[in-house]
């Protein structure tokens, strides 16, 4: 072979019989005038090749040289594995083992907790074992096989050994995800329809009590850098407003003569409508004198900034308050740890998560890491249960909350005296609800301002 050359066509075994390292279409030659070992393949006629930076004629190449020609025919096979498409099989031909199996490697290995999948995915195996014993199995068992009657079974046989309804159809989605993948995926021409388990529970939506809102409210007054949760809960809890609603809300273009517009003057309505609420009494003195964006993070600098002419306050934009909300919740879950407003954090694993000491701090115990139970969405939910538990007409209670056309001002409703009265008065019996366990959601005790309410009006 000519130095310099690649050494033409390639003579298969021949070349093979020569001594050459191969795999696959790829061979290394040696490329004397460069010191080179080249990775070569065929393209067509023509041979192509690529250097591996490593030198070193001998008449075998080095270990590094094959390590490279190895990287780059397994980088060869990946790329043309993933520009193949995929031939879809009919559900019969499929082996339930075999699809479940690629489920698992490609798709479940990479989820951030495949274990809850693996674990079910065992159970079925058993099941499946226990059904071959009883010779009540398809066999092969296919795709095809699964059927209702044979899913029956299976709850049968899972709820026989004590599993809940939401444990037996967290089983059924293991059975369910490879051939949903299989689908997605183009390997499958069909698929059959996987039953869920009947009774499954469905998460019950949390309910917070005047108690527990009071000691949220505390909490947010309590900490300089949570006024902005205190005003967003005092809105939240008087207007029924939605979170993303409260959070853009602009008091000079959106709050005048005692109504609060949700729907800014530039938007349009949508499917989750922006409802036009009275201001009630107990939130007036809250919402009278802002101006600007009315949640805004805001703390006070530090005398060092104010002693170089500084501004007196740091003020940020707050476009989500998630965060914020739940560090209300942990600190409101340490000053009343009887009203459950958090609890331990758990792992995949369903075990209790315990934090490292901060000897910084002088720990020298673990502690428990702790989660806020309940979100911004539950104040909504809270005072939509209360309004109905106090006989609200339920027109009322849609049109504050943005279910209905009523209080979007289309028609002027919202015009008239007697615009949401009930709701209003439900509104009140909730603050003074609250009140029987705490005053910060009174203005009066905020500042010095001494506000009197009589009716609807405010005095100060």
């Amino acid at each position: 072979m000519p130095a310099g050359s690649a050494g033409g066509k390639r003579r298969g075994t021949a070349a093979a019989a020569a001594g050459r390292f191969e795999l696959g279409p790829f061979w290394l030659w040696y490329r004397a005038d460069r010191d080179d070992w080249n990775i070569c393949w065929l393209d067509g006629r023509v041979t192509r090749r690529a250097s591996t930076g490593i030198g070193g004629r001998g008449e075998h190449p080095p270990e590094e040289a094959k390590e490279r020609l190895a990287d780059h025919w397994t980088e060869w096979r990946a790329k043309a594995k993933a520009m193949q498409p995929a031939v879809a099989t009919a559900p019969g031909d499929v082996l339930l083992a075999d699809l479940t199996a690629m489920w698992l490697e490609e798709h479940v290995a990479h989820l951030e907790a495949p274990e809850r999948y693996i674990d079910s995915v065992e159970i079925l195996e058993t099941f499946w074992d226990h059904m071959r014993a009883k010779r009540l199995l398809p066999e092969p068992l296919t795709v095809l096989s699964i059927t209702n009657g044979l899913v029956d079974a299976f709850i049968a046989w899972r709820s026989a050994q004590g599993a809940s309804a939401p444990t037996i159809s967290r089983d059924i989605a293991a059975l369910r995800g490879p051939i949903s993948w299989a689908m997605k995926n183009n390997h499958l021409t069909a698929a059959p329809r996987i039953k869920d388990v009947k009774g499954r529970k469905k998460r019950k939506e949390l309910e917070w009590s005047p108690e527990q809102v009071a000691a949220i409210l505390d909490a947010a007054a309590a900490n300089p850098a949570r006024q902005h949760v205190h005003l967003f809960t005092m809105i939240n809890l008087s207007t029924h407003g939605r979170t993303e609603a409260i959070l853009e809300l602009d008091a000079d273009t959106q709050i005048r003569n005692g109504l609060i517009y949700f729907l800014r003057p530039d938007e349009e309505q949508t499917r989750k409508r922006r409802a036009i609420v009275p201001i009630c009494p107990t939130l007036a003195p809250w919402v009278d004198s802002l101006t600007g964006k009315a949640i805004v993070y805001r703390v006070p600098t530090s005398e060092k900034t104010r002693a170089a002419d500084g501004p007196e306050w740091f003020e940020r934009p707050t476009a989500n308050i998630a965060n914020a909300f739940e560090g209300v919740l942990l600190a409101a879950h340490e000053a009343r740890p009887d009203l459950g407003l958090a609890r331990q954090a758990l792992d995949a694993d369903g075990k209790p998560i315990w934090l490292e000491p901060r000897r910084k701090l002088g720990e020298t115990e673990r502690r428990p890491k702790m989660v806020g139970i309940g979100s911004p969405n539950t104040l909504r939910h809270t005072i939509h249960t209360w309004h109905k538990r106090q006989g609200v007409p339920e027109a009322q209670i849609d049109a504050a909350a943005g279910h209905s056309e009523q209080g979007t001002g289309a028609n002027y409703t919202h015009l008239r005296p007697e615009y949401l009265r009930e709701f209003i008065a439900s509104t009140e019996a909730f603050w003074a609800a609250v009140g029987e366990f705490t005053d910060s959601h009174l203005r009066y005790h905020r500042d010095t301002n001494v506000v009197a309410l009589v009716g609807s009006k405010i005095r100060r």
